[in-house]
């Protein structure tokens, strides 16, 4: 998934591609394409309810990407919410069954 990191009237503002994320096999990963800056900015990923993984540990992406195995989530659709600067969405990820 791509996480995208843009201003409008001087507010940062982020977007995740796709909305729906489909995960397969291997790992999934998200990485951070900041149009407002070059400045690096720090991306929080946090879960609705339990991530596929269990708990509710939150992601935090500094710059870059992030990078997380599919191997041994639980299967089924994840709401998560993408904070960057106080602005946040909410996009899913789905994983499905064997």
């Amino acid at each position: 998934a791509t996480i995208f990191v843009y201003q409008v009237n001087g507010e940062t503002r982020v977007r995740t591609s796709p909305q729906l994320l489909g995960a397969g096999p291997g790992s999934i990963e998200w990485t951070v394409v900041n149009l407002a800056s070059d400045t690096p900015v720090d991306v929080d990923i946090t879960w609705q309810n339990d991530s596929p993984w269990g708990g509710r540990a939150p992601i935090k992406i500094k710059g870059g990407n992030y990078r997380r195995s599919l191997v041994g989530p639980r299967d089924g659709r994840y709401k998560y919410n993408v904070t960057v600067n106080g602005f946040t969405e909410d996009p899913e990820i789905e994983i499905p069954g064997n």
